[in-house]
């Protein structure tokens, strides 16, 4: 068959990579959010709620304006590449710190109007359990 070049630009392969919505809660206690899922549901909105569903094992996360205005709420600090919400008391309480950092695919729960990550539907992983320096990418 020979060489096949290798081309970045997405064409043909469907979207480039990077460009998919995706949630990752890391194994340091934050989340990260990456650059799609910041201008989707973040524009504008400086904090976020943290919720969790026992019952379908999800959790929700609610953006929201002003982190002053709800004293639940956590910063999501932003740069070009995402951002990284750091709900590490959130995380402990319901046991939802993973050994690895795990990648969601989010979705828009209409009826609860949050971020809904299905915690039994992981896209992937990232590092190893030993591999502390993982963390920070997504």
């Amino acid at each position: 068959m020979g060489f096949e070049k290798f081309d970045d630009s997405g064409r043909g392969r469907g979207r480039r990579a990077g460009t998919d919505p995706m949630i990752s809660i890391r194994k340091s206690g934050s989340i990260g959010a990456n650059q799609p899922v910041t201008e989707e549901y973040f524009d504008g909105m400086d904090g976020a709620v943290m919720y969790f569903d026992e019952d379908t094992n999800r959790v929700g996360i609610e953006p929201v304006a002003d982190t002053d205005a709800d004293e639940a709420a956590y910063t999501v600090s932003k740069t070009d590449s995402g951002g990284t919400i750091a709900p590490k008391a959130f995380l402990r309480e319901y046991d939802l710190i993973p050994d690895v950092t795990t990648q969601y695919a989010p979705e828009w729960d209409e009826d609860a109007d949050l971020i809904s990550i299905d915690l039994d539907d992981p896209m992937g992983t990232y590092g190893s359990p030993a591999d502390d320096s993982a963390d920070d990418e997504e």
